[in-house]
């Protein structure tokens, strides 16, 4: 955000109800057809009745109503506390057409509940993950699962009332409804860009009535206040070969969602403050538990997940309004949603062929989605060999051409399915790779003064060991040394019966030296430490003395603070950063 066009509201700042109110219209306006047609186009995919359907939708508004209220709270470690709305989530479009088709929507609710357990798994270890669950996983499942979800959009292009609409009428539709939509997207500018799915699926649905493919009556006699036609359809205890098959799928495009939600609690949080800081990585914790509460209440009610959808970040970039205020107001609109019959069966009243077009554009920005995820941190030979590997054999294997049949039976649903196959390949390829790393010098000890002298004597070993002449080794020595003081003086000021201990991790990584401090949470983020120091400051203390040396001496410093545990990276090399390190480097040696 440019300081030309500062945030009017910051997350914690209560916008005026008015305002507040009629951003969060707009937002649900834009994203309720998301909401809706995803269960939508897993009911027809699975063949579901119109009562069921109506219960899925109905399940879909109010778990997504409750989900964007728990994203703008903070409920322990539950909830980001910034204004991000949540809906259905596409990607599980066709794996819970297949678990409905194994099992019902009693199997697909639990399988929605189990997998959405993953969610707090990944959380609990989202520090030691990152370097394996990288966007280039992310990115290679997303696509995968693109493609997955092909065959439910092709079949329900021929969902049409009687075969004579497949002779013109169908194909124009879904062929206009697809066009509406890309040609909006392509040369719209600002809010009206993100009108463009509303205005395909209105203009095709429009022309579907025009040829005769739309039932209005059932609209017409909808209440506008009322219950869903059908009822809860329970959860299965029945753990057969089935809900072991289809786990995997689930939990992996969980993980996904994890990535993905990951990525928009960064952005929203660049977003929403007027002076930027660090990024908070117990709030994207959260961000992340609050999606998979809220697709454990999906799966509850029985309807499939929800996520953060990325659209909310940049209607608050347009509007320049964080206030988590927003948040509430869209999540009562969406609760109110549910209760409205008329709106599910205005949803229900889409032909096939224009909800098709709509999902098959979904998938498109998704599968590029992916792709600029696989490229977001830079590939080299290796990753980009296992992301490709990894989409081949998915693709070769949900095809059956990879000698499926000659797999266990339990096996063939898991290797079947594309996502889970190319995914799990490219995730141990990707953990092969972090093995190739070689393993870290490190050292784990008492945070404590008398720890102090271990750590110089590793950090001395492996200067030496690279071959570093004096004065670059003093300067890691002396980075290092200034990074721990400042962690040990925290520690000091919080005081506490039990002793705190910490990890320090050094590897090479090309040219540069990686120190990565791991312990218990820092009263104090050093990186915002760092950042608040002026220019030119000039150190009355020494907590400011070892910042501005880590300032000057240091290629980059980076704390991450998780819940229950930080991270400290600090990267260094053989020369001197700039002037201000040598100036620095020299006054401490004088």
């Amino acid at each position: 955000m440019s300081d030309s066009q500062p945030i009017r509201y910051e997350p914690q700042e209560p916008a005026p109800h008015p305002l507040a109110a009629g951003l969060a219209a707009q937002v649900v306006t834009l994203m309720a057809t998301g909401v809706m047609v995803s269960p939508l186009v897993v009911a027809r995919g699975a063949g579901l009745d119109e009562a069921a359907t109506s219960w899925l939708v109905f399940a879909a508004l109010f778990a997504a109503g409750l989900s964007t209220w728990l994203q703008a709270m903070q409920l322990g470690r539950v909830g980001g506390g910034h204004t991000l709305f949540v809906g259905s989530n596409v990607a599980f479009v066709g794996i819970c057409v297949n678990a409905i088709q194994a099992g019902g929507l009693p199997l697909m609710a639990t399988l929605v509940c189990v997998s959405s357990l993953s969610t707090f798994a990944f959380t609990h270890k989202m520090g030691a993950l990152r370097r394996v669950l990288t966007p280039a996983v992310g990115g290679t499942v997303l696509m995968l699962m693109s493609l997955s979800v092909a065959p439910v959009v092709w079949s329900m292009l021929k969902k049409v009332p009687n075969d004579e609409f497949l002779k013109g009428p169908a194909p124009a539709v879904a062929f206009v409804t697809f066009l509406v939509i890309l040609l909006v997207s392509l040369f719209a500018r600002g809010m009206l860009r993100l009108w463009a799915p509303i205005l395909g699926v209105a203009i095709g649905t429009a022309l579907s009535g025009a040829f005769g493919m739309v039932d209005g009556v059932r609209v017409a006699e909808a209440a506008w206040l009322g219950l869903p036609d059908g009822k809860w359809p329970g959860v299965s205890f029945d753990l057969g070969s089935s809900f072991w098959g289809l786990l995997p799928s689930f939990v992996l495009v969980s993980l996904v969602g994890c990535i993905e939600t990951y990525a928009d609690g960064i952005s929203v949080q660049r977003s929403s403050y007027r002076r930027q800081r660090p990024v908070d990585f117990r709030a994207v914790q959260g961000a992340i538990n609050a999606d998979g509460v809220g697709s454990f209440l999906a799966g509850a009610l029985g309807t499939i997940p929800n996520t953060v959808y990325s659209m909310s970040v940049g209607v608050m970039e347009l509007t320049r309004v964080a206030s988590r205020r927003v948040a509430y107001w869209g999540g009562l609109f969406l609760i109110l949603l549910a209760f409205s019959p008329k709106v599910s069966a205005l949803v229900a009243a889409i032909p096939g062929p224009v909800a098709a077009a709509y999902i098959l554009m979904i998938l498109v920005i998704l599968f590029g989605h992916g792709m600029q995820m696989v490229h977001e941190e830079g590939l080299g030979f290796e990753a980009g060999l296992a992301v490709c590997v990894g989409f081949w054999v998915g693709m070769g294997f949900q095809g059956g051409f990879l000698f499926n049949d000659l797999a266990p039976k339990w096996a063939q649903l898991f290797l079947a399915n594309g996502t889970t196959s190319g995914g799990v390949t490219t995730l141990l390829i990707m953990a092969l790779l972090q093995l190739r790393r070689g393993p870290a010098d490190r050292l784990a000890a008492p945070l404590e003064p008398a720890s102090a002298e271990l750590l110089n004597e590793l950090l001395e070993r492996f200067a030496a060991r690279l071959s570093w002449d004096v004065h670059a080794r003093y300067r890691l020595m002396l980075v290092g040394h200034e990074a721990f003081l400042y962690l040990l003086k925290g520690a000091e000021g919080r005081g506490g019966a039990t002793p705190l201990h910490f990890q320090a991790r050094l590897r090479q990584v090309g040219e540069q030296v990686e120190i990565e401090f791991v312990g218990a949470p820092a009263a104090v983020n050093i990186e915002t430490a760092i950042g608040d120091l002026p220019a030119n400051a000039v150190p009355d203390s020494g907590d400011e003395f070892s910042l501005l040396l880590m300032r000057g001496l240091a290629r980059e410093v980076r704390h991450m603070q998780y819940h229950g545990v930080d991270y400290l990276l600090i990267k260094a090399d053989a020369s001197p950063p700039d002037s201000a390190a040598t100036d620095s480097y020299r006054s401490y040696s004088t």
